[in-house]
């Protein structure tokens, strides 16, 4: 079999900022823990230093410059599992746009949570039809991702996000923001600069972590919020029972990003992913244009590391994925994206983190296994 190209998703082994220079960082903050007698998997729950550096920098449009708005997790999954446990109870509605991120669906069935699907129309929820779905469901939380949407990729008009928040403010209704792919906003130009994060009103909270590709080998989150917003969703307690402020990230792996942000400020490298991403994800559109196979389409996305793909009318995205890892191709069917009546004739493509010939190569191997199932062969070279 060919070496499998694999653009199902997951976390790249190497980043800009490489895992040597990690590992390195993390030995050096060990040895300072060493030296002034402090466990590197103890101490306080609260990392004031790590969040003063990003709350003044990084996470300034989140945070305002206050810790307080600021809690710290391993990755957004994490913060979608934490708020689900700490949250939420079994039965609980949550609503959801119609295709939406496989992972968060997974995580609020998992939870025991009832999800319910709200009409829009490919570019947002639409504020009436939210308005209805909050009257019949009676929900506790909205989880949508206006910044950039997975698997779309599209972000929503900043008066459609106006005018749902305002929705979910007036019905005390928590608009929860996957926020995790906002940093690789591509701005339409892939020279232009600068990273762009949405305050964090009153009645919302925002979860993100830093872009997969950016540090290697580490998972780092965040939830953002108001500090009563914070207080009423994330609780310090469950049951009675105590619990960790910020689990799953170690005083260690604090140490070591604070003082990697210090000496080198993450804004230039997340400016440099986010153009890399925009660059191959039009290379990859390209690649796909020029075969011009019929009943396959896309729309380009705004941000992010996905590419999401309508296959010719009778495909299944599965079966297609049995005849694609033959070839040595493997990606994510579209069918389990759906929070409701799931289209299996769609996937999604990770194509971020792979150079131009596992481009061509990925690209060539997709059309050939679709042209299997069509009847039709295609040569890419």
């Amino acid at each position: 079999m060919n070496k499998i190209i694999n653009w199902m998703g997951g976390w790249p082994k190497d980043g800009l900022v490489s895992a040597a220079d990690w590992e390195e960082r993390l030995a050096h903050a060990a040895e300072r823990f060493r030296q002034q007698g402090i466990s590197g998997s103890a101490g306080p729950e609260e990392s004031d230093d790590l969040k003063t550096v990003l709350a003044r920098g990084l996470l300034r449009g989140k945070a305002e410059g206050r810790i307080g708005r600021l809690k710290l997790t391993p990755g957004a999954d994490a913060a979608l599992s934490l708020l689900a446990e700490r949250s939420w109870r079994p039965g609980d509605v949550v609503l959801v746009e119609r295709l939406t991120s496989r992972s968060a669906l997974q995580t609020f069935r998992k939870a025991g949570l009832r999800v319910e699907a709200v009409q829009g129309d490919g570019a947002g929820v639409d504020p009436d039809a939210l308005k209805k779905a909050i009257s019949r469901h009676r929900p506790r939380v909205l989880y949508a991702a206006p910044a950039c949407t997975d698997p779309e990729g599209a972000v929503w008009p900043e008066d459609l996000v106006r005018s749902v928040t305002a929705v979910c403010r007036e019905t005390g209704v928590l608009m929860l923001r996957d926020d995790r792919h906002e940093m690789l906003a591509y701005h339409g130009d892939a020279g232009e600069a600068g990273i762009r994060l949405a305050s964090v009103p009153e009645g919302v909270l925002s979860i993100g972590q830093l872009p997969p590709g950016l540090v290697a080998e580490l998972r780092f989150g965040w939830l953002a919020g108001e500090e009563e917003t914070l207080k009423r969703w994330y609780p310090a307690a469950r049951g009675g029972e105590e619990v960790p402020a910020e689990p799953g990230v170690t005083p260690l792996e604090r140490q070591a990003l604070a003082d990697l942000i210090r000496d080198q400020p993450l804004e230039p490298l997340v400016d440099m992913l986010r153009v890399q991403c925009g660059e191959r994800m039009r290379r990859v559109t390209a690649l796909l244009g020029q075969q011009r196979m019929r009943g396959l389409g896309w729309r380009n996305p705004d941000g992010g590391i996905h590419l999401w793909l309508k296959l010719p009318e009778g495909l299944d995205g599965e079966a297609l994925l049995r005849g694609a890892w033959i070839r040595g191709l493997m990606f994510q069917p579209g069918a389990p994206f759906y929070a409701a009546q799931p289209e299996g004739n769609t996937l999604r493509l990770t194509f971020a983190f792979s150079d131009e010939r596992q481009l061509k190569t990925g690209v060539s191997r997709l059309l050939e296994a679709i042209g299997d199932f069509v009847g039709r062969s295609t040569d890419f070279g």
